[in-house]
């Protein structure tokens, strides 16, 4: 069940990106909230990074 109660659809052959569990087709990719939440801290604090191989900060 979801955060709200209800049941939620699993979606076939998709695991979620945080703890592996079926992904719910409510929360897609992820299997709820709690992993939704997760992942947005991740990316919030910094623990995700996009690299950029552009040149350096005052470089010409």
């Amino acid at each position: 069940m979801s955060a709200s109660g209800k049941r939620t659809a699993k979606v076939r052959g998709m695991k979620c990106p945080i703890c592996g569990r079926a992904a719910a087709a409510d929360c897609r990719p992820f299997c709820g909230v709690r992993c939704q939440e997760t992942d947005l801290s991740r990316w919030l604090t910094g623990s995700y990074a996009i690299p950029d191989d552009g040149p350096p900060d005052g470089y010409e």
